[in-house]
């Protein structure tokens, strides 16, 4: 009987917890990623993301998406020192370079309306180098898969490509057929490079790709 008594406090809990969801305080989550960079420098990510509390003033309760923030550490290859950064944002490492570990920071803008929560996806290509916590940027089009060149001789510049995507057909799910794309207005495809010394990037003249 204690232990029914138990077992029945609690339920009752959680579904007073339940029918105040919409007063619960923000809610943190986070994950981090590490990578060393050519000089032996590590740096450490932080992403921590924040869900804000539910809006309960409308007929059906809105849960706006979660905004996200990354704390950067930096720590010198001897341990000597530590400085870190923070930025709105989640970073995806996409390759070390002799002057610069170079990342996309994804970010998005939420209009936190009563009707709708519509959203905005802004990337940019960093350099985490030398005038770190600065971070030399250049946008990055979404529709775009980025490169970074593999280390060269002393003194070369750190290469940097953007490569448009090919759309593909779609395929119907329940067929399994390909489904013709809708006629719609198409650019030459390119490769964009840039050559980068960690604290600035500079662009190339593009070059268009033949049609797949």
């Amino acid at each position: 009987m204690r232990w029914f008594a138990i077992v029945l406090t609690i339920f009752l809990s959680a579904i007073a917890v339940m029918g105040q969801i919409g007063q619960m305080a923000p809610v943190f989550y986070g994950f981090s990623n590490s990578v060393i960079d050519h000089n032996g420098r590590l740096l450490i990510f932080d992403a921590s993301y924040f869900y804000p509390p539910t809006l309960t003033t409308e007929a059906i309760p809105v849960r706006f998406p979660p905004t996200v923030r990354t704390r950067v550490t930096v720590i010198e290859n001897d341990a000597s020192n530590k400085r870190d950064a923070q930025y709105d944002g989640t970073f995806q490492v996409i390759g070390v370079g002799r002057y610069a570990v170079y990342a996309i920071i994804t970010n998005y803008a939420v209009a936190a309306t009563p009707v709708q929560a519509p959203t905005s996806m802004t990337r940019q290509l960093v350099a985490l180098g030398l005038s770190f916590p600065t971070l030399p940027s250049v946008d990055v089009p979404l529709q775009t898969d980025a490169k970074v060149s593999a280390v060269g001789d002393d003194g070369e510049l750190d290469t940097i490509t953007f490569v448009d995507n090919v759309v593909r057909p779609l395929a119907d799910v329940s067929t399994g057929t390909v489904l013709p794309v809708p006629p719609i207005p198409t650019e030459p495809r390119t490769v964009q490079m840039f050559r980068s010394d960690g604290k600035s990037f500079k662009a190339l003249p593009p070059v268009v790709l033949s049609s797949p």
